[in-house]
């Protein structure tokens, strides 16, 4: 029965109840007869915009928006709302313009701030397309890889560097690497091979080309200050992302080489985007593993880190045309952990040595290193430990030792200990001793934001160094306190011998006793520094860059003569099995997790979410790799597990067999409806099925900061044979109850 118009309280209550119920078209319909009778009321017009919105009707939702704005015109979270819409509609840079409004608005609004930040490179108009012309100058040098006639294309994906610099300038020690090798083989690419960059695009999850000319000007910036907010750092950097978000998509020329020397492990849908590049042009990938840390140590790192790298390391075997390695070390590891997951997955890895003389990043001139060094006396002897302050490097050792120091020898034997690194996680324990003692405290010196100049005017100045870890996959500060000609004293284990070779000074792993004795030996016997410091000398001296970017262009010449196996040829499916298409958060290596994840294919997915994947609207496709099957074909089952959004659709199945005519099914879902559907197929001989799904227009959406058009969601799927009744009983108890194992 319809409530009378003159009922406000009851409209709203009834709205409420009908939004409760995810009914929202009834909601919005009672909000707007609310709002025709306390027309003011602009936060129940919000209201109204939000259910239009979850209903798919966001044009009417943003027109909803705009009405309230007119009455709330400084309300900061309804900038924000409208932003999401605007964003749903793929109108960038106006949702791009409204989280920098409501920002303004409100400096202190999380939300506000989180989408500016993200969106920041989607603004445009002539004043900011001017500045960027200003910043990146006119030698823009951008090599379209189609356009190179060289034999071999290596494109450098540089992804982690330009993301790490959108928070940070000082690099760290994977950021070196890749600058080290990137810039030189762009000003030097070894002859037959044509040099680009890319950077992966998280939101359309394909690669875009980058400035070369302005990627160099920018590690030089890097390398020559330490201020983040800098104006000239800003604007180059924000330009340089500006002018990679609207290139159009990287084409890869036939058979390129991809070549990661960073981070891609927090990156969702990489190695998704990699297939279908590796379909479309023979594209092949060469990741740089620089140490497996979180799968040998994890109780030094962050949850999310390790089971992001669990995702990323899993699959590399099968996706990985290559691998470099930092050292003979990592190469072990890296076999180790793949040949857990399947024996002969490991791909050919060949080892690059980082014994690179660092001095070569730093740009010559200026006085960069004397702000560090005022702060330390003009003729002060102290000890160097560069390394980010956290659990893996175990500061709390060394500040443990430089403390019985003190307490045995006195203040004025003992040299400031000089700690230079941004602080990590699982640093409780060191800082807190650190904070405790105040004659520790007045002995360490913490320095977090440390340029390039002004780290090599400490490793200059220094007496000697200290590097402790409880891992490494090499050990960057080692090598460059050996270029400086300074003693190391650093744990015999992991990479940390290779780097430090014969020149370094050892101590037995967590032996706090053999390090104290270490370190009196350094400190307290002159003539046995100076002895150590003709060690290095002679035998820690480290290459140039350029041999070992020549090192790594041989690598990568070597993998491009071998030719190219795409992913998605190099498994198949066991017959049976139940894969869930959920995103696994697991801290254990594991390949299913990985098979369930490669049978998505092409553009028409999402990536994976907590209770299973969405595809797009429109085709989305489902490759389903068979293996051989004994006795000859026979009859299949296939089960789908379907999941609907929030409004009722008819999905389209068309399940192509290479050998028959295509099957077509349609399944009517209500919204949000679970439903496992169960498809019989003919035998086939083919090794491979295709699942074609067509979930039409689908429903529009903002999921995880994203605007999304959510097609069929899928929670998982089994494919057996027909006469497979075990297979078929055990997936089906295992949809129906719950399994209780004895302890």
């Amino acid at each position: 029965m319809a409530l009378p118009p003159s009922d406000p309280d009851q409209l709203l209550r009834l709205a409420d109840s009908h939004r409760a119920a995810r009914d929202y078209l009834a909601a919005a319909a009672a909000y707007r007869q609310f709002v025709a009778l306390r027309p003011e009321n602009w936060s129940i017009i919000v209201q109204e915009g939000h259910c239009l919105k979850e209903a798919g009707r966001v044009a009417e939702a943003l027109a909803r928006y705009r009405e309230a704005e007119v009455l709330a015109p400084k309300d900061a979270d309804l900038q924000v709302q409208i932003g999401h819409a605007l964003k749903i509609l793929g109108r960038w840079r106006d949702a791009a313009r409204a989280y920098a409004r409501a920002l303004s608005l409100q400096p202190g609004n999380e939300d506000a701030r989180r989408e500016a930040e993200a969106t920041a490179e989607w603004m445009a108009g002539p004043e900011i397309e001017a500045a960027d012309r200003a910043a990146l100058g006119d030698d823009a040098d951008i090599l379209p890889a189609e356009e190179d006639e060289a034999a071999v294309r290596v494109v450098f994906d540089i992804t982690d560097v330009l993301l790490y610099f959108n928070a940070d300038r000082t690099p760290t020690g994977i950021q070196r690497v890749q600058i080290g090798i990137v810039t030189r083989a762009l000003a030097s690419p070894p002859s037959g091979m044509g040099v680009s960059l890319a950077i992966f695009d998280l939101r359309q999850r394909c690669w875009r080309p980058v400035d070369r000319a302005g990627f160099r000007r920018l590690c030089t910036l890097a390398a020559s200050g330490s201020d983040p907010t800098d104006p000239e750092w800003v604007a180059l950097r924000n330009a340089m992302r500006r002018r990679a978000n609207a290139a159009p998509p990287l084409r890869f020329p036939r058979d390129a080489l991809l070549v990661n020397l960073g981070n891609s492990w927090s990156m969702p849908d990489y190695f998704r985007a990699l297939r279908i590049a590796q379909r479309e042009s023979g594209l092949r990938y060469i990741p740089f593993v620089h140490d497996c840390v979180p799968l040998i140590v994890p109780e030094h790192c962050l949850m999310t880190l390790v089971q992001n790298y669990v995702r990323w390391f899993a699959p590399l075997g099968l996706h990985a045309h290559g691998i470099l390695c930092n050292s003979e070390n990592t190469r072990r590891d890296v076999q180790r952990l793949t040949e857990q997951l399947r024996p002969g997955l490991t791909p050919p890895a060949y080892v690059v040595r980082l014994d690179a003389d660092p001095r070569a990043l730093v740009p010559p001139g200026g006085d960069g290193g004397l702000a560090a060094l005022r702060v330390l006396g003009e003729a002060e002897e102290f000890a160097l430990f560069v390394a980010t302050l956290e659990s893996r490097k175990n500061h709390l050792m060394v500040f443990t030792a430089w403390l019985n120091l003190l307490r045995k020898h006195g203040p004025q034997a003992v040299p400031r200990l000089v700690c230079v690194g941004k602080l990590g996680w699982h640093a409780d324990a060191a800082m807190s001793l650190l904070e405790s003692s105040p004659e520790l405290k007045r002995h360490v010196v913490l320095m977090p934001h440390v340029s390039d100049q002004e780290l090599d005017a400490l490793y200059d100045r220094c007496a000697f160094t200290v590097y402790n870890s409880h891992y490494e996959g090499w050990g960057l500060p080692i090598t460059e306190a050996l270029a400086h000609g300074k003693v190391v004293i650093t744990p015999a284990h992991s990479a940390l011998t290779e780097a430090g070779g014969d020149a370094a000074l050892y101590f037995a792993p967590q032996s706090l006793p053999e390090l104290t004795e270490r370190l009196e030996q350094v400190i307290l016997d002159p003539a046995f520094r100076a002895a150590q410091e003709a060690v290095v000398r002679e035998k820690g001296r480290p290459r140039s860059w350029d041999a070992v970017k020549d090192e790594a262009m041989d690598a990568i010449a070597a993998l491009a003569a071998r030719p190219a196996q795409p992913a998605a040829d190099r498994f198949t499916l066991e017959p049976g099995r139940y894969y869930s298409l959920r995103r696994q958060d697991s801290i254990e290596l594991s390949l299913e997790p990985v098979l369930a994840d490669m049978v998505r294919e092409g553009p028409g997915w999402y990536p994976l979410d907590d209770w299973g994947v969405h595809c797009a609207a429109g085709l989305a496709t489902l490759r389903l790799p068979l293996p051989e099957q004994e006795g000859g074909p026979a009859p299949l089952r296939l089960a789908l597990e379907m999941q609907a959004p929030r409004m009722a659709m008819e999905v389209l199945l068309r399940i192509r067999l290479p050998d028959a005519a295509p099957l077509l099914f349609s399944v009517p879902l209500a919204a949000e409806e679970a439903a496992t559907c169960l498809f019989d197929l003919p035998a086939t001989a083919a090794r491979v099925l295709e699942v074609e799904i067509d979930s039409g227009e689908g429903l529009p959406a903002l999921q995880h900061g994203e605007a999304r058009r959510l097609g069929l969601g899928l929670r998982g799927f089994m494919l057996c044979r027909l006469d497979d009744h075990m297979s078929r009983l055990a997936f089906l108890e295992s949809r129906s109850f719950t399994s209780v194992n004895a302890e």
